[in-house]
């Protein structure tokens, strides 16, 4: 099926890269090497909000794989209460409809090298590019929910020592609603619009 077809390009693309930059340099830092960044990254979208957290391995400065798993919901917290209702006169309860999706992201990192240095400090500034996949269960009562979706990230990062600071912009075609989780407020158009984010994120090089 076409889910499977787009992952199978997707690892082919990452197999790829391992092959290519598998004998390349290394990153030092004050004469130390490291390969691996751990990042936590949060961020508001079209939908509501949005967090993740992974590691990303860099065989060289400037191309790294990365694999995160996060949490994406609505603004609004799920909660009840009571109405007055005319009908039987007495009180009776209600719910409003929340939405959450869990969200796995394979991606890979391509990085600038460093565009300008702050003045005498090892501060460095970067440009990055994350292109990548979402993969998705539906939300709770959805239906046939698109469960694999492409994403894009870009932005600036900003490097000191082994702390790295980024903030990007975010696209996607993901969809919190997709397969109609209120099939009673939504319409068929639901599935066919792009997710926008702004997001900063906080990364540490070990």
């Amino acid at each position: 099926n076409s889910t499977l077809l787009i992952m199978k390009k997707y690892l082919t693309i990452c197999l790829l890269f391992i092959a290519i930059i598998a004998n390349a340099q290394s990153i030092k830092i004050d004469g130390e090497t490291y390969h691996w960044e751990y990042t936590l990254t949060g961020g508001l979208n079209t939908d509501g909000w949005q967090w993740d957290t992974g590691f990303t391995y860099f065989p060289i400065e400037t191309i790294g794989l990365k694999a995160s798993i996060g949490l994406a919901g609505e603004i609004g917290e799920y909660h009840g209460g009571e109405y007055w209702d005319d009908y039987y006169d007495d009180y009776d309860s209600y719910y409003d409809n929340y939405a959450w999706r869990f969200k796995f992201i394979p991606a890979i990192v391509l990085r600038t090298p460093a565009l300008f240095r702050w003045k005498n400090t090892e501060t460095t500034f970067h440009i990055f590019a994350e292109p990548g996949l979402i993969l998705s269960p539906g939300a709770s009562g959805s239906k046939g929910a698109k469960t694999c979706r492409y994403d894009f990230r870009g932005g600036i990062n900003i490097q000191s020592s082994r702390l790295v600071i980024s903030v990007g912009y975010e696209f996607s075609n993901f969809s919190l609603y997709s397969g109609h989780p209120y099939s009673d407020q939504h319409d068929s158009d639901i599935d066919n619009y792009r997710t926008h984010s702004g997001f900063i994120g906080l990364s540490y090089k070990f």
